[in-house]
């Protein structure tokens, strides 16, 4: 039996009247247009798609509860410098908009809330948020910690994804300068989406900045928010994740002022496989070095890792399939999948809510994650 979906005739009805474009059109390509309109039937996703292209709006937009704009997108996103912008790319607003669209298809799937979404404010005491996170995350400090707490956090009921451009889209690749992630919380279905353009030590950070926000039931800094509001929200979320990254008993007792700082910087990051960045930072707020050593190595570090960008834009693009397995969140695939084998959505609806072709659908059913 195919699946249909419960969508909201005002916010059809909005877009297909914001298109300008004519009914009398949309009858000859989608005969039960009104029906859907009126409520008498509900779509298919395919269905929902073919709207989508028809009037050209994105399917997620359609999926949603209540009409939005895309100037009004409700997240929470890290920019390269956590700074907040008034303008955002079109690969930008696609990608929010293709989580948003995941997340409402495993909301409708989904049972099971995530217990620990939104149990913080803002007002509570920092070391309580810490010790939750580590709770959930563990205390070790082990290997691969980016693979380990993916996997953690898929666990817990968390949505992770990664790509570097929007979709399969090689020609519309995504900003590292523009944004590093964002998050969209949600008890049931929390997404938090990485940009993979990024270092490996910077989606680490990334993943817990934003595990962070759902600790406090926080999607909502982009937009209306106060400046300084948000500013003050970013410094407590990156605080905690640098405690959570760089644990302040460890470096504190690993630290030895005898040792050149270079290569202090160079062990403390291979330890905690996080920047050097983070661990100069880390220790400038812990007054193991002074300021002045402070601006002067930050200095050193951001010409190094323009260098490295350099060498990276020139090298490969790496094994699609790998890549494609990396990008993708296995749970949700699962569950895609399992729809499709129940016969609840047709392949073609799966291939437009995974958002890759026949070919990428197959190297994703044969798992390898």
């Amino acid at each position: 039996m195919i699946q249909r979906l419960n969508v909201n005739t005002e916010v059809l009805s909005t877009y297909i009247r914001n298109s300008n474009t004519p009914i009398e059109y949309l009858r000859q390509k989608l005969p039960n247009i009104d029906k859907f309109l009126k409520g008498e039937l509900e779509p298919t996703f395919n269905q929902i798609s073919a709207l989508s292209k028809l009037i050209n709006v994105p399917t997620g937009l359609l999926l949603l509860k209540e009409p939005i704009s895309p100037s009004s997108l409700n997240v929470d996103f890290r920019t390269f410098n956590s700074q907040l912008l008034s303008d955002l790319s079109s690969e930008l607003k696609d990608t929010i908009i293709e989580m948003q669209e995941k997340q409402e298809f495993l909301k409708e799937i989904v049972e099971n809330e995530c217990p620990f979404v939104g149990i913080f404010t803002f007002d509570d005491d920092y070391s309580d948020v810490i010790l939750k996170a580590r709770e959930l995350l563990g205390n070790e400090i082990t290997r691969k910690r980016f693979d380990n707490y993916r996997k953690i956090l898929g666990q817990l009921g968390v949505y992770i994804f990664l790509n570097g451009k929007y979709k399969d889209n090689t020609h519309r690749p995504l900003n590292l300068n523009e944004f590093r992630g964002f998050v969209l919380s949600d008890k049931k279905a929390p997404i938090i989406f990485i940009n993979q353009l990024d270092s490996k030590t910077g989606q680490l950070f990334t993943l817990i900045h934003e595990f962070i926000h759902l600790l406090y039931g926080d999607s909502d800094l982009f937009d209306g928010e106060d400046t300084k509001k948000r500013s003050k929200t970013e410094a407590i979320i990156n605080s905690i994740t640098a405690e959570i990254l760089v644990p302040k008993e460890l470096i504190s007792a690993m630290f030895d002022n005898q040792i050149d700082i270079r290569t202090s910087l160079d062990n403390f990051s291979r330890k905690f496989e996080v920047s050097k960045f983070v661990v100069l930072r880390r220790l400038y707020d812990l007054s193991m070095v002074s300021r002045k050593v402070f601006i002067s190595l930050q200095k050193e570090l951001e010409a190094e890792f323009k260098l490295i960008e350099n060498i990276k834009k020139n090298s490969g693009g790496g094994n699609y399939q790998n890549n494609l397995r990396f990008r993708m969140d296995s749970n949700f695939f699962n569950h895609v999948n399992n729809a499709v084998q129940q016969n609840k959505i047709t392949y073609t609806d799966a291939f437009g809510i995974v958002g890759v072709g026949y070919k990428g659908y197959k190297i994703l059913s044969r798992g390898g994650w």
